[in-house]
């Protein structure tokens, strides 16, 4: 079953360059699915198209059978980590967390799997979010996408900014939910980081 869809997209910022040409990607149930590109080929760009965050010139994207600009709700069952997650600097990491998820309806067993991921992660939640490192700021992202047990993972280079144990975590979190039969894909520069989880690599090419 086709879990995440992309058919055919086009997308260019105003009447510039096209980023996106007929371009289209897939992911099935179960399947982790690596997009691989050199920095500025739009591998960013794709995964904010994939969740609606931007929204395509032509063609088609659904997850979860649902386009995900007109269906916002199916983001519920989305764990997103994209370029330019808002949170606020004033609070802890902690309060962010649980700010977002409670907009995504989040309630019921938040703080015991917040606490389960804090042990995980061995990093102080309490930080002030504009205190905390590029490390700590990724890592409360990452937290934040996983509290509602999605069903598809969609991350722009997770592990960026992360020292070797807590890319170690990540690998432990990315087979964990492989096991579960989650669907998940991660938009990077370094495929072999994550080794034989990876089932397939789409490769994004700079559009000239």
């Amino acid at each position: 079953m086709t879990e995440v869809s992309m058919k055919g997209v086009t997308f260019s910022f105003g009447r510039g360059l096209r980023i996106l040409e007929d371009f289209s990607l897939a992911a099935e149930k179960g399947e982790f699915v690596y997009l691989f590109g050199e920095n500025g080929s739009g591998k960013s760009t794709v995964l904010k198209i994939l969740c609606g965050v931007m929204r395509a010139r032509s063609g088609t994207v659904t997850i979860l059978g649902k386009d995900p600009y007109c269906n916002p709700e199916i983001l519920k069952r989305t764990g997103v980590v994209v370029d330019g997650m808002g949170f606020y600097g004033e609070c802890s990491l902690r309060e962010n967390v649980f700010l977002f998820a409670r907009e995504k309806g989040l309630k019921n067993g938040a703080e015991q799997a917040l606490d389960h991921y804090i042990k995980l992660w061995d990093i102080d939640f309490n930080t002030r979010y504009k205190r905390g490192s590029h490390g700590m700021r990724k890592i409360a992202q990452l937290t934040l996408s996983l509290l509602n047990n999605p069903d598809v993972l969609i991350w722009d280079e997770p592990e960026l900014a992360l020292d070797e144990k807590r890319q170690e975590v990540l690998l432990t979190l990315l087979q964990e939910h492989k096991a579960q039969g989650k669907t998940i894909i991660v938009a990077g520069t370094k495929p072999g980081l994550y080794g034989s989880l990876v089932d397939r690599t789409v490769e994004k090419e700079v559009v000239l």
